[in-house]
């Protein structure tokens, strides 16, 4: 069975626009939700620095990132002009290695 895929990805917004690329961000979340394969697709925004807006996502496994990695949300934020808003970018991938949901409730 392939195993689960976790992605981090890491945009700074060029500055004053932070508010445009996340609007643009949260259509990009809206669109992936229900996507084969998503098992969480969150975007957040830093406290420290409102540039940097951060999307924590699972998938089930690398394939089903790399369709969406080729499909129509994507290819719909990139046609939006969002690549033009961002200063720097940085992707990690990554495998599950150790622990899991807390046990704690809040």
């Amino acid at each position: 069975m392939p195993e689960a895929l976790t992605v981090v990805a890491v945009a700074v917004a060029v500055a004053g626009q932070e508010a445009k690329l996340r609007e643009l961000q949260e259509r990009l979340v809206a669109d992936t939700l229900n996507e084969p394969g998503c098992i969480r697709f969150e975007l957040n925004q830093s406290i420290d620095d409102p540039r940097v807006l951060i999307f924590t996502e699972t998938w089930a496994n690398e394939a089903d990132w790399r369709k969406h990695m080729e499909g129509a949300a994507i290819q719909r934020f990139q046609a939006s002009g969002a690549g033009r808003l961002i200063a720097d970018f940085t992707l990690f991938r990554a495998h599950p290695v150790a622990g899991g949901p807390s046990t704690i409730k809040p």
